[in-house]
């Protein structure tokens, strides 16, 4: 089986932590889909130009957003915490990705 077969797609942060999260979730963003048609599509890992910590708070927004998407027209979505303190870079690494 070829990786870009695969469901899932693995993150790796600049300081090398992996996350590995199903491809329905990374597909989110915008930035993330379309890396699929390159290189990345065929190992199944993008190397993103962040640390861990924000990837990792990212990672948990691409899970929330999907487990909450079709409760939107509803408006019973629980508030989703941002760290005070990686608020500006989430903003700008999150402008990046298109999420």
């Amino acid at each position: 089986m070829l990786a870009s077969d695969t469901e899932y797609v693995t993150l790796v942060s600049s300081d090398k932590f992996k996350f590995i999260i199903p491809k329905e979730v990374a597909s989110i963003s915008s930035v993330l889909r379309n890396s699929q048609g390159f290189e990345e599509g065929k190992t199944g890992k993008i190397d993103l130009d962040m640390d861990g910590d924000i990837l990792e708070c990212i990672t948990e927004y691409l899970y929330y957003h999907f487990k909450y998407r079709d409760q939107v027209e509803s408006g019973n979505i629980p508030e989703f915490h941002i760290p005070t303190h990686l608020a500006l870079e989430l903003l700008v690494k999150a402008d990046y990705l298109d999420i």
